[in-house]
């Protein structure tokens, strides 16, 4: 995981103190279905769940980061949205080409 922050590698490192929890109350069919999923993969019902939830809380937290921009990127891009600048040929063909389409 050459990809993953420092903080990210510490999170998900097997060594570290494991000096936390978590608890929280299922339904007896939510329990039975975790614990059969975990069993399929061979792997205790705690290694399963705090898996899934750090590789769920890893996903959300990129998909988040991903659509965030930085000051100057956001700076960069509304001064593109107000540029008054000339359509350029592919686009008036592009409109060309959708406005005969939608009346057509």
């Amino acid at each position: 995981m050459a990809t993953l922050s420092a903080h990210t590698e510490h999170i998900l490192s097997e060594d570290a103190p494991k000096d936390a929890r978590l608890d929280f109350r299922s339904t007896a069919s939510q329990k039975s279905l975790i614990e059969k999923a975990a069993a399929l993969l061979g792997e205790s019902l705690t290694s399963f769940v705090l898996s899934t939830l750090v590789d769920e809380s890893l996903k959300v937290i990129r998909e988040h980061k991903a659509t965030e921009l930085t000051l100057r990127d956001w700076e960069a891009f509304n001064a593109l949205l107000l540029a008054e600048t000339e359509p350029n040929a592919k686009l008036k063909d592009a409109v060309s080409e959708y406005k005969s389409r939608v009346t057509s």
